[in-house]
């Protein structure tokens, strides 16, 4: 049986989950704000460390906890780069590798490849259709989406000075009724998100679920200057296979 215990992986590397099974199975993804692809970021770089913990109650009562990481920088042309490492057991045998994408929205192409094969896709988006602005539709419509289901309060926490950059909170949080599901009495589950205006991220994002447990993202060790990327990219012995989207 193959079970994936935590991931740090980025949205465009497998697509866009919602929020709920980015709860079940620990996937990280950095702050996508709705913003005109036009914009880009330009002029904002920075290069930082993602760190990922998981605290799960488990079903004979003991918490496991788990932690992974991984790295992101932008540079001033609004060029990203991320790379995350994955675990999972495999009959009964840990395994790992690192994932890799790099988004450039001046070439208007996304490239991904991990550790574990010798396989690089470059996506080629057509020039009239942004994948900055496609990502950033799904992105709000998931949250919109999660958040009329659920039928969560939202409130504002104000500013707090996080890793060293002014980042605004947000607490959202829904009630899930008695006897629906296995619990005997009300839950309450509580998602905290801190967004950094200056960088257009998410420096912290938290969710706590008192049925399964909690999820600490974070961004750390933030430097705001021009990035090296040289790690971002495949060796050069990978075969490399275009894409060229309608």
């Amino acid at each position: 049986m193959l079970q994936i215990r935590s991931i740090v992986l980025f949205a465009a590397l497998g697509g866009l989950p919602s929020v709920g099974m980015l709860a079940q199975t620990g996937a990280v993804l950095p702050g996508i704000p709705s913003i005109n692809a036009e914009e880009r970021f330009q002029n904002a770089p920075y290069s930082a460390q993602r760190r990922f913990t998981s605290i799960d109650k488990l079903v004979d009562g003991k918490i496991n906890r788990s932690e992974s990481g991984g790295s992101e920088a932008r540079d001033s042309l609004g060029r990203t780069y991320s790379a995350g490492e994955r675990h999972w057991t495999y009959q009964g045998v840990l395994k790992n590798e690192m994932l890799y994408r790099i988004h450039d929205p001046v070439a208007n192409t996304d490239t991904r490849w991990d550790s574990s094969s010798k396989e690089v896709k470059v996506v080629h988006w057509p020039q009239n259709v942004s994948n900055d602005e496609v990502s950033s539709g799904q992105c709000q419509a998931c949250l919109e989406a999660t958040t009329n289901d659920l039928a969560a309060s939202i409130e504002k926490l104000g500013t707090k000075t996080i890793e060293g950059v002014t980042a605004e909170g947000t607490r959202s949080s829904y009630t899930v009724p008695a006897e629906q599901g296995s619990n005997d009495h009300p839950i309450v589950v509580v998602h905290e998100t801190w967004y950094c205006p200056q960088l257009k991220i998410v420096i912290l994002e938290t969710n706590d679920d008192p049925r399964s447990g909690t999820t600490r993202n974070e961004l750390v060790g933030i430097v705001r200057e021009e990035p090296d990327v040289k790690k971002y990219y495949p060796p050069a012995n990978y075969v490399v296979q275009e894409l060229q989207m309608p």
